[in-house]
């Protein structure tokens, strides 16, 4: 009967004896396996986009989540109400600046923002 090959594979390294060998002839003849990592299949983080079948699903949907996200439904239930804007478009009335702030920051000397005075 001719003896039989195998392979092992001992403390990380590949050899190929027959039956009839030792366990230290194997490890003699064993060759060092090398270890790579390739990180060229790593995929990206997060979600990618959905697959929906046309520009006009694509913008629908995006107008859905828009709408979801702004509703006063999901903000938190002890969450302050925003402060209200002193004039309403876009021309300050006392002063005739435009596009400037909507709530005067330095109202009575002090700098404010929603209720929190800083004094420089």
């Amino acid at each position: 009967m001719a003896p039989r090959s195998m392979t092992s594979t001992v403390f990380g390294l590949v050899a190929r004896t027959s039956s009839s060998q030792s366990y230290l002839a194997a490890c003699r003849s064993a060759t060092p396996v090398l270890i790579t990592r390739s990180y060229a299949g790593l995929r990206p983080r997060g979600p990618g986009p959905l697959p929906l079948g046309s520009a006009a699903d694509q913008a629908e949907f995006e107008k859905l989540v828009k709408e979801a996200a702004s509703t006063p439904a999901t903000s938190h239930p002890d969450a302050k109400a925003p402060v209200p804007d002193e004039f309403e478009g876009d021309t300050n009335p006392n002063t005739g600046e435009v596009g400037g702030p909507k709530r005067e920051p330095v109202r009575f000397g002090d700098w404010s923002f929603k209720g929190r005075v800083t004094d420089f």
